[in-house]
């Protein structure tokens, strides 16, 4: 169904195309997430069908977190239809309304609540044409399994279908439409298997990488050796007279073999003789904590309250430490792709990004053509934790086809997806605290340094949930060799890592119950509700740091999200192996606690294998473990038994659920390896640091 025509018969729920969630002010974000600021023009959110089944339209994209199933669980609630009769339309830049893009856990928190209101609105429109069909006040109706009907006499009814024929009526949203009471809910808040699933698990669902248009052409594009690196000659003499080959473009910066098969332009690729300049740089992964500590600049004060002089000069003791985190890969299962065709001067490509939009309006820009001539779509998408924000296949594949005049695909294999996406920036921090013999902070300094250009990934998470009434919390931008990017909760979870390490010091200088510890200095109920809910499912018995047992406990926030994590582990030589994890989430109203807790399990392994094992490993730009044998993620037989708490009331308006999860784990399991082998860890991973090769030497303090 084209965007451009969505008039047909039935009844059409309009709305603002910015969906609430304006672009954001600093020249990245805009470049990055939203393109140009769209026009404030409405757009099709949810249309009821003349057969009584419904489409409703959004922006954002599935990659994993469940985002079709969660959407049509809410508008099925609200219409009193059955799940089976909803059908979401995503990431389609012909046809679902602008959206900045889909990242920061915000899927349910704002679109949800649009398509809720969205789907009441057209509730009260049926509930007007019932009124009319059965002669009845519309304050005597209620809407009830795809049906109007009478609350005295459910026997005078009439269905949608039967009401909206020959009907085409279009409505604005109604922001202020009461939607329906948490008390009478009928699919929101029970758990629904994913509507997706079967597709996923049998591999009828298409990614990026299963695209394939009639006449399309394979690209092989000849990529530097390490970043920087500049091509100064070829020689494509061989790979011109390949069988297969269509032909070679050398555009600008861009060298690549067009070929009727991916093996043939493979093949001919192999074969180009290529010299190429590369910076002198010689920095390496050892190098890096010394560099974001030198190069520190543009400090931001994240939080800021009393006298830090007053406060360390009231602590009946000072302790200052450095925790380090180095570069680590976003690693999704499915390497990056993208098709593009055109097509009479209009340019369609299909690309497994998260930002359609934002892809939409870069491709305009650079080709010098109109938005209106550049449809994105967005297939499924087999995982991104931001880093298929940036999407720079569909260029390529858009220039490639043009220059050749038939559909390019352009596809990275995992050594491409590992060095030319972004990666998590490496990060320093400094905390110095003080605190009374009783186990009460009094004062909080903390400079965290973060790698990159992107200022924002590392202030996500740097204040503290402490009461603390003398506090500083500073970030600052570092240089980094490598290209870095969003990462699931930004800086998040190095923050957390930080400070929840920390806090466990304190409390095993002061001699305190981990726990006891923390709600000793926490005031905020949610903080404390989750702490307690997740050290009551876990089993936790009080007792201080080291105690042996190897347990440990973070907390943090994340998206307006509220988590917990317990963690119990063994230290068999220098390796760790996680046995249990028990996480309790606040993320307000659950609409699928199935899909929360699917999100939380996935944080809890991805946060176990930053914890444990995944570092980018480079010298003089290059990249040294770019597959899974030498970059280690977790596997089948790393995962714990993870149990999931979900505690948010149905009352509080949804948070996110999908990155949370991860920023109390690392710490968590930090603190449990101290209280089994009194080894206090300051640097990831810990198993590097167990092994004895990692970067501590260099690390200050």
């Amino acid at each position: 169904m084209s965007g451009r025509e969505q008039s047909a018969h039935g009844l059409r729920i309009v709305g603002e195309v910015a969906l609430g969630f304006p672009p954001p002010r600093t020249s990245y974000a805009r470049a990055a997430y939203s393109g140009a600021e769209p026009d404030t023009q409405q757009a099709t959110l949810l249309i009821v069908r003349p057969d009584g089944t419904v489409a409703a339209f959004s922006g954002k994209v599935e990659y994993g977190q469940g985002i079709r199933t969660g959407l049509a669980i809410e508008v099925a609630d609200e219409l009193r239809l059955p799940l089976e009769a909803i059908e979401v339309v995503l990431g389609d830049t012909d046809t679902t309304p602008w959206d900045m893009g889909t990242f920061g856990s915000q899927s349910t928190a704002r679109v949800g609540l649009q398509l809720r209101r969205a789907a009441a609105t057209a509730r009260e429109v049926l509930l007007e044409l019932g009124a009319d069909h059965l002669d009845l006040p519309a304050s005597e109706l209620q809407c009830r399994d795809g049906a109007v009907a009478s609350r005295s006499n459910p026997d005078r009814s009439a269905t949608y279908a039967e009401l909206l024929t020959d009907q085409e009526i279009v409505r604005e949203l109604q922001d202020d439409v009461e939607l329906t009471a948490a008390g009478q809910f009928s699919i929101i808040g029970t758990s629904v298997p994913r509507n997706d699933a079967i597709e996923r698990v049998t591999g009828k669902a298409l990614y990026s990488q299963d695209v394939v248009v009639p006449g399309m052409l394979f690209a092989r594009i000849l990529r530097p050796p390490a970043y920087g690196a500049n091509l100064v000659d070829a020689d494509t003499t061989i790979a011109d007279r390949m069988p297969g080959v269509a032909k070679v473009v050398r555009s600008e910066d861009m060298l690549a073999v067009l070929a009727e098969t991916d093996q043939q332009a493979e093949r001919a690729a192999s074969v180009i003789q290529s010299s190429w300049s590369e910076p002198a740089s010689q920095l390496t992964q050892i190098d890096m904590p010394d560099l974001l500590l030198r190069t520190g600049r543009d400090p931001y004060v994240t939080q800021e309250a009393g006298s830090l002089e007053d406060g360390f000069q009231q602590a009946d003791e000072v302790i200052e430490q450095f925790y380090y985190l180095p570069y680590v890969s976003n690693a999704p299962m499915e390497p990056r792709a993208a098709v593009a065709q055109w097509e009479d001067g209009r340019l369609t490509v299909w690309a497994g990004t998260q930002r359609p939009f934002g892809l939409r309006a870069e491709l305009a820009q650079q080709l010098e053509i109109e938005e209106s001539d550049v449809r994105v779509i967005a297939p499924e998408i087999g995982g991104g934790f931001g880093s298929k924000s940036m999407y720079p296949v569909g260029l390529e594949a858009a220039r490639l086809a043009q220059s050749a005049g038939r559909p390019v695909r352009v596809a990275y294999d995992r050594a491409e997806e590992m060095t030319w996406a972004s990666v998590r920036p490496a990060a320093l921090i400094r905390i110095k605290s003080g605190f009374t013999s009783d186990g009460h902070v009094v004062a909080w300094e903390s400079d965290g340094y973060h790698a990159g250009n992107l200022p924002f990934l590392g202030r996500r998470g740097s204040d503290t949930p402490y009461a603390v009434a003398n506090i500083r919390v500073t970030t600052y931008t570092s240089d980094s060799p490598l290209r870095t990017g969003s990462y699931r909760s930004l800086g998040g979870a190095a923050n957390h890592f930080a400070r929840e390490s920390h806090m466990d010091e304190i409390a095993a200088r002061v001699g305190l119950d981990p726990v006891e510890f923390r709600l000793r200095n926490l005031t905020h109920p949610r903080f404390r509700r989750v702490l307690e809910a997740a050290a009551r499912a876990f089993g936790w018995s009080p007792a201080a740091s080291p105690s042996g047992r190897g347990v440990g406990v973070a907390l943090g926030l994340d998206v307006g999200s509220y988590v917990a994590a317990c963690v119990q582990l063994d230290v068999r030589g220098s390796e760790v192996k996680v046995e249990r994890v028990t996480a309790a989430l606040d993320c307000g109203l659950t609409v699928n606690p199935e899909g929360a807790k699917n999100q939380v399990e996935g944080s809890v392994v991805m946060g176990m294998g930053t914890a444990l094992y995944e570092a980018i490993d480079f010298r003089g730009g290059r990249l040294l473990n770019t597959g899974f044998t030498r970059y280690r993620v977790p596997r089948m037989n790393n995962a714990p038994q993870i149990d999931v708490e979900l505690i948010g009331e149905p009352e509080t308006p949804s948070t996110g659920a999908g990155e949370p999860g991860i920023v109390p784990v690392a710490p968590a399991i930090a603190n449990a390896v101290f209280d089994v082998t009194e080894r206090r860890i300051r640097e990831l991973p810990i198993q590097r640091y167990l092994d004895g090769s990692s970067s501590s030497e260099a690390i200050p303090g």
